[in-house]
């Protein structure tokens, strides 16, 4: 055989060595974070909820039970059974768990809008609050004790890794500042009994991102959003961050390539991605003012990229994506065409179809990491 060819035949082999070796490298590359999804389903049928359920067990080591349409206040206050829809929500959640997943467990005593007291809980969600506690203060006695007991009914039933015990709080700095010292009192007091009685127990807070960047979001003041963050630290194990940047001026436009990392720098507590989502699919609102979000596929996928290496870089504990699959059929459905839930009908890893988009790709090779 011919010396040179042979020689040649040497480089080319070293070459494609270094290049498998540093592939190797990059897949053995260790992720800081669990990953995982609500089981929010894409349609409001057995099939859908089975088949979410599957797929969030498939592509995540941890399942994220978000759970805010309400408190059953008077329930949980007296110390007796909160109703029989409620009640069969929680045992439906907790039959369906696979051996060995994390759970993370959001509750909050704030209201869907963000500017109050969470509403009740009781045959529904989201229902009017019964007298008296359509009176009661944040801060109060009663709302402290029932809101402990019922968060720690809930701690029973699902034997969360993590908790959070209060959601997107920040945006009531925004929407209704008069109750923030208020919050925060509440807060505290069910920390601390809860970390008294539950030591080992993770429990954190989530906030919204957008209220950090007023420069896209002028109705909001970065110095109190800090100030507000810092009244948190005190008393929560971590800060859940809850990340839909498009919800802003940014729309989906662009994505700041800082973005997360200032972000995630804006605390010296423990971070995690309590929620997470980006639009793959141009969509309109559906009232006033009318706002075109431009998503695709492809600022999806990058977004996503940014995301799971930002939170690598910033040792987070678990990153949940909240919707894997778009759901049209529910929201055109069971959903009746609901202005609030169409921000993330288009915002699954899977879409409408059930076809797996460039950013599940990406979601996967992450997952396959130690």
């Amino acid at each position: 055989m011919n010396k040179y060819f042979l020689l040649g035949f040497m480089l080319i082999f070293f070459i494609a060595c270094i290049n498998d070796s540093e592939k190797g490298a990059e897949n053995d590359t260790p992720r800081s974070f669990l990953m995982g999804f609500t089981p929010w389903p894409h349609n409001a049928t057995e099939e859908a909820v089975n088949w979410t359920y599957e797929k969030t067990n498939e592509n995540g080591d941890i399942i994220s039970h978000h759970i805010e349409q309400g408190v059953p206040w008077p329930e949980a206050y007296n110390g007796i059974s909160f109703s029989a829809e409620f009640q069969t929500e929680i045992d439906s959640r907790i039959l369906r768990y696979r051996a060995g997943k994390k759970v993370l467990l959001s509750v909050s005593p704030l209201n869907m809008e963000r500017n109050g007291l969470a509403f009740y809980r009781g045959s529904s969600e989201s229902m009017v609050l019964p007298s008296p506690w359509d009176s009661y203060a944040l801060n109060s006695s009663e709302v402290k004790s029932a809101f402990f007991n019922y968060v720690e009914r809930m701690v029973l039933s699902f034997q969360p890794d993590y908790l959070i015990i209060g959601v997107e709080v920040n945006l009531l700095i925004r929407n209704n500042p008069s109750l923030w010292k208020p919050y925060v009192e509440l807060h505290d007091d069910v920390y601390i009994r809860l970390k008294k009685k539950y030591p080992d127990l993770s429990v954190g807070v989530s906030v919204f991102c957008v209220p950090f960047f007023p420069e896209w979001s002028p109705g909001d003041d970065i110095v109190s959003q800090l100030s507000g963050l810092t009244d948190l630290e005190n008393t929560s194990d971590f800060i859940a961050f809850s990340v839909h940047p498009f919800m802003s001026s940014l729309t989906a436009e662009s994505f700041p390539e800082d973005y997360l990392k200032t972000l995630f720098a804006m605390t010296d507590k423990p971070v995690a991605v309590s929620e997470s989502s980006y639009p793959a699919q141009n969509w309109k609102t559906i009232t006033e003012p009318i706002i075109e979000f431009n998503g695709t596929p492809e600022k999806q996928n990058a977004f996503l990229s940014s995301l799971l290496v930002e939170s690598n870089n910033a040792d987070a504990l678990f990153v949940i994506w909240f919707s894997i699959h778009d759901y049209d059929a529910l929201w055109e459905g069971l959903l009746n065409k609901n202005p609030l839930a169409l921000v993330w009908r288009d915002t699954g890893l899977f879409d409408e179809s059930g076809n797996g988009r460039i950013s599940l790709a990406l979601w996967q090779s992450w997952y396959k990491k130690k």
